[in-house]
């Protein structure tokens, strides 16, 4: 009975972390993009985007991700990620934008 109990605890607490934003972008509400078989949540602070991918690939490298992270940043703000400036890993990710309204 007990194991039941903490295996379920362990399973919510894993789940929950699954779609969890970083602690700066915490509380920004997020635009779910889908670009091929890559789903975002997107979050934007002023020149900030963080892309938080929430679907499950196989084996995908942050290099292979970045193509359709930058669509997924358009898409969602219509603003350019600067080329340089991108940080994080394949499932959670920063960049800095160029947006007109800026």
């Amino acid at each position: 009975m007990w194991i039941k109990a903490g295996l379920a605890i362990i399973s919510a607490i894993g789940l929950g972390a699954c779609d969890t934003p970083s602690l700066a972008f915490r509380g920004v509400p997020a635009q779910i993009v889908t670009v091929e078989p890559s789903v975002f949540a997107v979050r934007r602070l002023g020149t900030q985007v963080e892309l938080l991918r929430t679907n499950t690939e196989y084996a995908p490298t942050f290099a292979s991700i970045i193509p359709r992270a930058s669509q997924a940043v358009f898409i969602a703000t219509g603003c350019t990620p600067r080329p340089q400036s991108w940080a994080g890993e394949q499932t959670l990710m920063q960049v800095e934008i160029d947006c007109p309204d800026i």
